[in-house]
C-alpha cells in the first residue's frame, strides 16, 4: 500500500516552523498508510526527536546524518525509502493538502515522468521585501507557473524543478547516488554548513532526462515557503546569488551545456559593461556572481587538469 516516501532533510531548524511542515504533510488528502515520512537530522545541535510539545506519529521515522551537507542528506534518505516514489519537502514549506494526491495520480498516469514539481511555491514572508529586494526574490525559490511543463532536455529549462516538493522515481534517485563516486564536484552542488551552492536538485531532474524520462512541473502542485526576514537581509541575497552563479557553471560543465564562453576577456567585458550600469544591490549582486563564476572555472580547471 506504501506509495511514497517523503523526506525531509533538516539541519538546527525552528522547531515550530518543522512542525507546520509536519502537520501539512499529516493533514495530506492521500490515506497515511500510503506515505511514510523520513525526517532526515542532519547533524542538529538539538535532535529534532526532542521537537517540544509535538507528538510524533508513528508513520515518521527519524534518521541521523552526521556528515553535514544537503546532498549527504538526502542519500540517507534515499538509502531508507521504502517507496517507489520519493518527495523531498525542505523543513520550511508546507504543502498544500492535496499535494501527495496529486503527485501519485500524475507520476501514475505518465510512466515517462521521471521527476515531478510544484509550479507554484508561494512566499510566506515574516518581513515584506522592499522594492529593491523584488527582483531577486526567485533566488529564494519562489515560483508561479500558469502551465505545466515536461521536458526531456538536459539543459536549464521550466521543465526543472526546485527542491522544494520534489518527486523522483526511487530508481533514479539510485541512478544519481551512484553517479556521486565519479562525479566528486557534483556532490558539492547543494548547501553546506554556511556554504550556500545549489544546483543538486537541477542535477536530480537532468539524471532523469538522461535516463530517457521527462521532467516536469505543475501548477495544480503548490506549497507554501516561509521566508524569515534574515534571508531579505542584503548579505544572504548576494551570498546566495553567488552560490546559484558558481553551481550554475559547475553544472553547464557536469552536464556540457552551451553558453558559457571561456574566453576571460569576454566575461571581463561583459561584467564592467554591466557594472556600469547597474547600482545599489543590483551592483553588489553582479560583483558577487562574477566572483564566484571565476572561482568556480578556477575550481573546474584544477579538478580537470
Amino acid at each position: 500500500m506504501l506509495e511514497v516516501s517523503v523526506i525531509i532533510c533538516t539541519n538546527n531548524p525552528k522547531f515550530e516552523i518543522l512542525k507546520r511542515t509536519v502537520e501539512a504533510i499529516i493533514q495530506q488528502t492521500l490515506p497515511q498508510e500510503k506515505w511514510e515520512l523520513l525526517i532526515v537530522d542532519n547533524n542538529s545541535n538539538t535532535s529534532v526527536k526532542d521537537l517540544p510539545g509535538f507528538n510524533w506519529p508513528t508513520s515518521v521515522t527519524h534518521l541521523d546524518e552526521a556528515k553535514v551537507g544537503l546532498i549527504s542528506a538526502r542519500i540517507k534518505g534515499i538509502k531508507e525509502a521504502k517507496a517507489d516514489l520519493l518527495v523531498f519537502v525542505d523543513d520550511d514549506n508546507y504543502l498544500k493538502a492535496d499535494y501527495l494526491e496529486i503527485l501519485i495520480k500524475t507520476m501514475h498516469s505518465m510512466p515517462l515522468l521521471g521527476v515531478l514539481g510544484a509550479g507554484k511555491i508561494v512566499p510566506a514572508f515574516e518581513k515584506p521585501p522592499s522594492n529593491e529586494e523584488l527582483p531577486f526574490l526567485r533566488s529564494l525559490a519562489i515560483r508561479n507557473e500558469v502551465r505545466a511543463h515536461f521536458s526531456n532536455a538536459v539543459g536549464y529549462h521550466k521543465a526543472i524543478p526546485f527542491g522544494a516538493g520534489l518527486c523522483i522515481r526511487r530508481s533514479i534517485a539510485l541512478n544519481y547516488m551512484e553517479s556521486l563516486r565519479t562525479r566528486p564536484l557534483a556532490a558539492s552542488l547543494d548547501r553546506k554548513g554556511d556554504t550556500l551552492l545549489s544546483g543538486g536538485d537541477i542535477d536530480l531532474a537532468l539524471h532523469s532526462c538522461r535516463d530517457g524520462y521527462l521532467s516536469g512541473v505543475l501548477p495544480e502542485l503548490e506549497l507554501v515557503h516561509f521566508i524569515p526576514k534574515s534571508r531579505l537581509d542584503q548579505k544572504y541575497l548576494i551570498k546566495i546569488a553567488a552560490g546559484h552563479a558558481a553551481s550554475n557553471f559547475l553544472l553547464s560543465q557536469l552536464w556540457n551545456f552551451e553558453g558559457y564562453p571561456e574566453n576571460p576577456l569576454m566575461r571581463w567585458a561583459r561584467y564592467w559593461k554591466n557594472r556600469l550600469k547597474s547600482n545599489g544591490l543590483s551592483r553588489k549582486i553582479l560583483i558577487a556572481e562574477y566572483y564566484a563564476d571565476k572561482k568556480a572555472r578556477n575550481l573546474w580547471n584544477l579538478n580537470n587538469n
